[in-house]
């Protein structure tokens, strides 16, 4: 069986034959036109009447669904994701810096010296790098070769290509910076991962959490209600602020605040951010904020309280 075609008004009476209000339906169109039906599935699913019984939704909307609590959703979910994807790069900006401060100290071309690295990197039993490495390697190749950043060009001329790592980690996508963490000596790991209050262990878990979160964001997915990796957090995470998370620690809230706490941690800001875009969220009695795991009284706990209104 095949998916028809639906025009743009056939899309909005069906909408409308499953319980949809829709008052204007100049501002549907537009919206349809602008963002899709599929799209914004994403959006009124949640406004579908639920079966406790069956665990499934039926293609009926609850009652007094209407069209416009749906568009607040979602743009609410545009601003989430954009914030995020701010506060995110900074925090990568960040990381590349401490990590190639930490690893030059080291040795400036740890990057290029695969038996200095940790077991991740270099596999001393056989002495030879690993598959892991010489994946990395390749990787940074391509992107030092394309680069046409300036300071890549001057070093090219100079210094015949050959970058020390606090210059290194700045041509590096997020997972590939991961991968440089993970593949250092597990001292170097340690001086990053206690600057942070964290374990080398935690650190390679957030970063992959993250790296998820920002890919996300890059790439406009849905977020607010997202179920993601379940988050590691160290025993003492009360102490740093890093409560009331949700059961499964696996929800937007949960991922947001790992960003607040390095926002904080790291000195990249105040954290007010995402607490105001947070403040602003389109809560109904069929799709409340605890939707994307914030608690309740999120605006008093320790890593989200930024002068907001309560």
């Amino acid at each position: 069986m095949e998916k028809p075609f639906l025009t743009i008004d056939q899309q909005i009476d069906l909408l409308r034959s499953r319980g949809m209000t829709i008052d204007d339906s100049k501002t549907a169109k537009q919206a349809l036109e602008t963002i899709s039906y599929y799209r914004l599935s994403g959006y009124y699913y949640p406004f579908r009447q639920y079966d406790k019984e069956s665990r499934t939704r039926s293609d009926q909307f609850t009652p007094k669904t209407n069209l416009e609590q749906v568009l607040a959703l979602y743009r609410f979910d545009e601003r989430l994701r954009a914030t995020t994807f701010q506060e995110l790069s900074r925090i990568e900006v960040g990381l590349r810096a401490l990590i190639g401060y930490t690893l030059g100290r080291k040795n400036p071309y740890l990057h290029l010296a695969p038996a200095e690295l940790g077991p991740s990197g270099f596999d001393k039993e056989n002495n030879h790098e690993t598959d892991e490495y010489r994946r990395w390697i390749k990787s940074y190749n391509i992107n030092l070769s394309r680069s046409q950043e300036d300071f890549i060009k001057h070093y090219k001329s100079e210094y015949a290509s050959k970058l020390p790592i606090w210059v290194a980690v700045h041509i590096l996508e997020w997972g590939k910076l991961a991968l440089l963490f993970k593949m250092a000596p597990f001292h170097c790991q340690d001086t990053i991962a206690t600057s942070l209050h964290l374990t080398r262990s935690q650190v390679n878990s957030w970063l992959e959490n993250l790296r998820i979160l920002r890919n996300i964001c890059a790439h406009q997915g849905r977020l607010f209600n997202r179920t993601l990796h379940q988050v590691k957090l160290p025993k003492d995470a009360e102490t740093l602020g890093i409560t009331q998370l949700s059961p499964k620690r696996n929800k937007c809230f949960d991922q947001l605040t790992l960003v607040q706490y390095l926002t904080r941690t790291m000195g990249l800001g105040e954290g007010t951010a995402l607490p105001s875009v947070l403040a602003t969220f389109p809560a109904t009695d069929v799709v409340p904020l605890r939707a994307t795991g914030t608690p309740d009284n999120w605006q008093s706990l320790p890593l989200w309280t930024c002068g907001l209104p309560t």
